[in-house]
């Protein structure tokens, strides 16, 4: 099956699981995507441990994190996964009512989940690792949004090899990322940065190899994030605590399947029904590069700040910065963690 047809299904599937009855109390409107960061999401509901704790969580997918902003901030979503991106920056600081409250995915040492490809003829060339990036000069760099994550750390590897990212390359943005790992292939970008699965299915199309996984670049750097509406946090705050409860007995598993994903053949088999990536063989191969999500669900507050300082202050792209207290509350993972511990409703 095409990828695009993959993707394609997977969010038919989705928006039929999404039609289906409530059968608990309280609903959760989610936004998610076919990435495997999102696997506690996905084990915790196909496992049952949402319903197990009253809550109906009702999926809405989206391709990108940036594409359910309007949807959030309309309501008609209530949490959704999304990158700490310079657009979602601005859009807090001129009112959106959102707030992070959950890490979904980081680029923990040795667990990294984003990837830097270079088209085959620069590899050949000797374009093999970050210490090479200075060859990169005048090239044009593929990425599915100004201001992303995918953005942040290529810039970063850039400067660590001399360069100066905001002139010394061309950007080419707004492209969806499984359109970025066939344009390398089509020489019509010469590098660019993907999620592991992506920048993997890029490598074995002979398109261009992997050089460097981000976990080089930023250690323990967010990737993804579950950002919510705050009035649904004022208003909801036990269902929230209940959504995340369940969520973190999923990244649990997630973790330790990432680890050792032949011990954990039920979660490979999640994991592969519900991403892109389809097959199980497929979803092993990339481990451990699952990304980490923390077990403590707080999410890693000093990177996400990093990244704004670096959009306001380097790039210009972010306009006002947003103070710490307004972009996070950290209460709903420690609410949530602490319960856990203490109810224990998923045994020890």
């Amino acid at each position: 099956m095409k990828l695009s047809h993959a993707l394609a299904a997977l969010l038919v599937a989705a928006a039929a699981c999404a039609a289906r009855p409530a059968a608990a109390t309280d609903v959760v409107r989610v936004g998610e995507g076919p990435f495997i960061t999102g696997g506690g999401f996905f084990i915790a509901q196909e496992k049952g441990y949402f319903a197990k704790l009253g809550v109906d969580v009702q999926p809405k997918m989206f391709i990108d994190g940036a594409l359910a902003v309007p949807s959030l901030i309309s309501g008609e979503i209530d949490i959704s996964f999304m990158t700490a991106n310079a657009g979602l920056f601005n859009s807090v600081a001129k009112g959106a009512p959102l707030v992070f409250v959950l890490d979904r995915g980081n680029n923990k040492k040795g667990r990294g989940y984003t990837v830097i490809n270079v088209a085959q003829e620069l590899y050949d060339g000797g374009v093999t690792s970050i210490a090479d990036f200075a060859k990169l000069k005048g090239k044009r760099i593929g990425l599915s949004a100004t201001g992303s994550i995918n953005q942040y750390l290529f810039a970063k590897a850039l400067q660590n090899a001399g360069l100066d990212p905001r002139k010394d390359v061309q950007w080419v943005t707004n492209l969806p990322q499984p359109d970025l790992m066939k344009m390398l292939g089509q020489k019509q970008v010469d590098a660019t940065d993907l999620a592991y699965q992506f920048g993997y299915f890029a490598q074995n199309n002979k398109w261009g190899p992997i050089v460097a996984v981000d976990d080089e670049i930023d250690p323990d750097g967010a990737v993804g994030l579950y950002a919510a509406r705050r009035d649904f946090v004022l208003t909801k705050r036990d269902v929230l605590v209940r959504f995340a409860m369940a969520y973190l007995q999923g990244v649990k598993e997630f973790n330790a399947a990432a680890g050792d994903p032949d011990a954990h053949k039920d979660i490979v088999e999640i994991l592969a029904r519900k991403t892109a990536l389809q097959k199980p063989e497929l979803v092993r191969a990339i481990a451990p590069n699952w990304s980490y999500t923390n077990e403590n669900g707080i999410p890693n507050v000093k990177s996400v700040m990093a990244m704004q300082d670096y959009w306001s202050d380097y790039f210009g792209y972010v306009e006002k910065k947003v103070p710490e207290d307004q972009l996070f509350d950290l209460a709903i993972a420690r609410d949530a963690k602490a319960r856990l511990d203490r109810e224990k409703p998923f045994g020890d």
